[in-house]
């Protein structure tokens, strides 16, 4: 799966697939519905997502410790 983007949303997500926290399924299911947006939403996306994985991700990081 290459990202050739810039998003914040879509590199949370290839991240959050990598540190195994959702399925490349899931995976797969957010980078549709992104497209899917027009960029406003898109803008919105990205900053809602970047909270909601960093907050994932970070916690997958202190669990590991």
């Amino acid at each position: 799966m290459y990202l050739n983007s810039k998003s914040i949303f879509l590199r949370r997500v290839q991240e959050a697939l990598l540190l195994k926290k959702i399925t490349k399924r899931t995976a797969n299911h957010f980078f549709s519905v992104y497209k899917k947006f027009d960029l406003k939403k898109r803008s919105e996306a990205d900053d809602k997502a970047d909270e909601l994985l960093a907050e994932l991700i970070s916690e997958s990081a202190f669990k590991q410790k």
